[in-house]
C-alpha cells in the first residue's frame, strides 16, 4: 500500500478493548462539535485480513476533514495474535495519532465477551472450552496488547481508561479525554447522560431467529423492514436468556496467573490502583 501525505486521516483511534465501553466513548465523542467519529464505528482498517486492502482513499472517506479531531473505534486492534501487524501499519500511516484504550476487570471482560458471542450464536462451547479456543484471554491481557503499540508510539500518545470511570464518573472522565485530544474539555451534552449498549440482559437468538435474521438482511427489500419490529418479535419468541458464566471457575490456574501478572504490569504503567478488580 502506498502511503499518502494528504487527506482526512484520523487523529485519534480507540483501540479497544472489546466489551470495555468503546461504543459508549465513540458515541460521546461524536457529539463534540470539534470531533468527527466514523460511521460505522469499527472500520478494522489496519487489519490485513479485513479492510486494509481497501486502501487509504476508502479509509479517508470516513472522516470529516473539516473537524479538528477525527476518530474511529475498532476493538479488534488489540486482539494480537488473532490480528497481527496492526501497530506497524498504524505507525506507518498515522504516526502522530493518539490512542485510547479502555480496560475493565479482565475476568468480567471475558464473561461479557462470552455472553456477547453466545447471544449472536458465535459461541457454542462452554466457558472452559471456549477459553482454550478463542481470543478471550489475550484480549484481557491489556499490557501484552499495549506493549506492541508502545514499540511504535510514545507513551504520552496513549490514554488508558477504566470502564467504570467512564460509566460512573463520566463527566470527569470525558474532561480528561477531551484534554488529551486538545479540545474544549468544558463541553457538555445531554447524550452524556445516556448509557450506551448496557451489558446486562443479553439473550441468545434461537436457530430459527438466526435464520429469519439472515433472510431479512439478505432480502432486496431489507431496508423496508422496520428493525425495531423484528427485534420485538425476536425478543418475544425467538430468544432466551443467557446465564453469566463463572470465568474464574472455568479458567486454568496458570491462565489466571498470566492475567494477574499482566494486571500488575498495567497498574505500574498507568499508576491506577484498580483495587476493585478481582485479580
Amino acid at each position: 500500500m502506498t502511503v499518502g501525505s494528504t487527506g482526512a486521516l484520523p487523529t485519534v483511534i480507540v483501540i479497544g478493548a472489546q466489551k470495555c465501553g468503546t461504543s459508549a466513548l465513540h458515541a460521546y465523542l461524536a457529539v463534540h462539535p470539534e470531533v468527527s467519529m466514523s460511521r460505522p464505528k469499527e472500520l478494522d482498517f489496519f487489519i490485513a485480513e479485513r479492510n486494509w486492502p481497501r486502501g487509504i482513499d476508502w479509509y479517508r472517506s470516513h472522516f470529516d476533514a473539516g473537524r479538528r479531531v477525527r476518530g474511529e473505534s475498532s476493538p479488534n486492534y488489540t486482539s494480537h495474535p488473532s490480528w497481527k501487524g496492526v501497530p506497524e501499519r498504524m505507525a506507518e500511516l498515522v504516526p502522530e495519532v493518539r490512542l485510547i484504550y479502555l480496560v475493565r476487570d479482565p475476568l468480567d471482560r471475558i464473561a461479557s465477551q462470552w455472553v456477547h458471542n453466545r447471544s449472536l450464536r458465535r459461541e457454542n462451547h462452554p466457558p472452559a472450552e471456549a477459553l482454550r479456543r478463542g481470543s478471550y484471554v489475550h484480549r484481557s491481557r491489556y499490557m501484552y496488547q499495549l506493549d506492541r503499540f508502545l514499540e511504535h508510539f510514545p507513551a504520552d500518545h496513549v490514554l488508558v481508561l477504566e470502564q467504570g470511570d467512564l460509566r460512573h464518573r463520566r463527566t470527569a472522565t470525558l474532561e480528561r479525554v477531551f484534554g488529551f485530544l486538545g479540545i474544549d474539555s468544558s463541553f457538555r451534552h445531554p447524550a452524556f447522560g445516556a448509557e450506551v449498549h448496557p451489558t446486562g440482559g443479553k439473550r441468545r437468538i434461537s436457530a430459527p431467529g438466526a435464520a429469519i435474521d439472515r433472510i431479512i438482511r439478505r432480502s432486496p427489500v431489507a431496508h423496508l423492514v422496520p428493525r425495531g419490529a423484528v427485534s420485538r418479535v425476536e425478543g418475544i419468541v425467538l430468544r432466551r436468556g443467557i446465564e453469566r458464566p463463572d470465568i474464574r471457575a472455568a479458567m486454568a490456574p496458570e491462565t489466571l496467573e498470566l492475567l494477574r501478572e499482566d494486571a500488575t504490569r498495567l497498574r505500574a504503567f498507568t499508576g491506577m490502583t484498580l483495587d476493585h478488580w478481582s485479580i
